[in-house]
């Protein structure tokens, strides 16, 4: 009895209860201004994904109050305070989820965000949450001690987001959604209802009924009591699909995450999948050094199809990209850690090798002029692993260089064994006076303007003296300034060679021409085409022939076109 007598709530305490729960259970004006402002406030939150607001509307929201009053009026048998309570809750209701729905039509909501999807799916765990809640609230009513903010922190929680969201919902059309922020609603009130209670009976709330009859208990929790069992199996049923959801998520991330874990510089950015019949369908973005070929795609697919034990299309959306650190070498960027760190250091054992190589040879090409490193790929053998390196340039690399580069990788790696193969693509530059070839090309803003200006009458001459030449084509010209010498490269065609006599003879004419010491390079390759009037240079005679038609080539080659696409 004394136990008891500790639970039980003093008479003048009962009365500020039953006082404070009718005067809250009023639907006035003042009720429903709370209720439009805590949904506005809640809305915003949902749609500006801002967890801060949304609480901030857990402060101000009324509903809770018309709940206790629902309670206490089934408990004491109060039909005035039952359908007062009833109709301010159920008047609340409708406002909120139309304030909503305002919200929603007026507000430029892009793409929903994760506050707003948190709610159109409710499951067993929101259940729980609700019971919690509804004991934290009913129990702080009838404790006088504990701050009279905790029950609509504890309450509003449950009631107002999911309404507000509901409204969101239904103004962008997502009835479905819309729904299940309902159906989170109705599970949590009445969880709060039943819960509430069970709290005030134990705190004698009603105790000039403790002779009530079990038939009149029935009549008054039976229809809540079912409805409750009703909503717990289908959010039970909820909890056990989104459980068989993730368990296939997680069978797909780590399939994934193993077959990439062999490449380097390759991690998953996003994943998504969906069942449609019987056929799982699984859209990966990834991060990679290099693309994915469809033999790989297959075959991870074939794996995942084995693993979920269904039909599986995997499609692999790839964004090329690079790793690049002081090291290089040792770790990969993983996703955030529970302690916030994003670098491991476990590595596929391709993998270090793969980036120990890349960083040698990048450090090299790095300090070597002209040469680009692109990407680098192991193929890892017993006898010779071998390391593919792609590489740009304006310049071919040469055999003693990637002898030089081997070398230092069988000492770096400690595999004496190992192999190196470079596959170049060699590009060239252009500009108005032809091909620069860089080893002659000068840094002009280097030149002094004196120099600028004999080079460029030297390119006039040699333009002008082989213009009058008949058997040699001049086809390009380098200049340079090196030694107190203004050097050229000619680039000759004919059908002839250029002789050294001849170099001679015109180094002096360009000498006395400039007033400064000149040297020439006369590089002399077979290349002219005859025709019945002479010869002429291949580039010369192409670009001529090409003028005559250039007008009518466009349209002769959409002709073609729509005649292979139209046979």
């Amino acid at each position: 009895m004394k136990n008891k007598s500790r639970l039980q709530v003093s008479p003048e305490r009962f009365r500020v209860i039953y006082q404070e729960v009718k005067e809250g259970s009023e639907p006035g004006f003042r009720f429903y201004i709370l209720v439009a402002v805590s949904t506005l406030i809640a809305g915003l939150g949902l749609v500006t994904n801002s967890t801060a607001v949304v609480i901030g509307a857990m402060l101000v929201a009324p509903l809770m109050t018309p709940i206790f009053g629902m309670t206490l009026a089934l408990i004491r048998g109060n039909t005035e305070l039952l359908g007062r309570s009833i109709r301010a809750e159920v008047v609340g209701v409708v406002a909120s989820v139309f304030m909503g729905f305002i919200l929603g039509t007026i507000a430029p909501i892009v793409e929903a965000t994760p506050e707003m999807l948190s709610r159109t799916e409710p499951n067993l765990f929101d259940l729980l949450v609700a019971v919690l809640a509804g004991f934290a609230g009913s129990y702080a009513m009838v404790d006088e001690k504990i701050s009279p903010a905790l029950p609509g922190v504890a309450i509003a929680t449950a009631i107002v987001p999911p309404l507000a969201n509901c409204g969101l919902c239904f103004s962008l059309g997502a009835y479905v959604g819309g729904i299940g922020s309902f159906l989170l609603f109705f599970a949590n009130f009445l969880s709060i209802l039943l819960v509430a209670s069970i709290t005030f009976s134990v705190f004698g709330l009603a105790r000039h009924f403790e002779t009530i009859a079990k038939i009149d208990i029935i009549k008054r929790f039976g229809l809540a009591a079912v409805s409750f069992l009703i909503v717990t199996v289908f959010l039970t049923n909820a909890l056990f699909k989104i459980a068989r959801e993730n368990q296939i998520e997680s069978k797909i991330r780590t399939l994934l995450s193993e077959a990439l874990s062999a490449m380097p510089v390759t991690g998953i950015e996003k994943m998504m999948y969906e069942i449609y019949g019987d056929k799982l369908y699984v859209l990966a973005n990834i991060h990679s050094s290099s693309i994915i070929s469809p033999r790989e795609v297959k075959r991870i697919e074939s794996r995942m199809a084995e693993s979920v034990g269904m039909s599986t299309e995997l499609i692999i959306r790839s964004v090329m990209s690079r790793d690049i650190s002081s090291a290089g070498t040792t770790n990969k960027i993983v996703a955030n850690d529970l302690d916030g760190f994003f670098v491991s250091e476990k590595l596929h054992p391709k993998v270090k090798l793969t980036r120990a190589a890349e960083q040698i040879i990048r450090e090299y090409t790095a300090s070597q002029f002209g040469i680009v490193l692109l990407d680098v790929d192991v193929i890892e053998a017993d006898e010779h692993p071998t390391i593919f390196a792609s590489v740009l340039g304006i310049r071919k690399i040469s055999g003693n260089e990637i002898s030089i580069l081997e070398e230092s990788l069988q000492r770096a790696l400690e595999k004496p064994n190992i192999r190196l193969m470079v596959r170049q693509v060699q590009f060239d530059l252009y500009s108005k006076n032809g091909m620069i070839r860089y080893q002659w090309a000068p840094l002009e803003y280097l030149l002094s303007d004196e120099q600028k200006g004999v080079i460029t009458k030297a390119r006039a001459y040699l333009e002008g003296h082989f213009k009058r030449q008949e058997e040699v084509f001049l086809e390009n010209i380098n200049g340079s300034f090196v030694d107190d010498h203004y050097c050229f490269l000619l680039e000759l065609t004919g059908k002839r060679f250029f002789s050294d006599e001849e170099v001679k003879v015109l180094e002096q004419k360009l000498s006395e021409e400039t007033a400064g010491k000149v040297k020439i390079y006369a590089w002399s390759r077979p290349g002219i085409v005859a025709v019945s009037d002479g010869y002429a240079p291949y580039d010369e005679v192409t670009s001529e022939f090409f003028s005559k038609r250039a007008e009518t080539y466009k349209e002769e080659a959409e002709k073609l076109i729509e005649k292979i696409s139209n046979p």
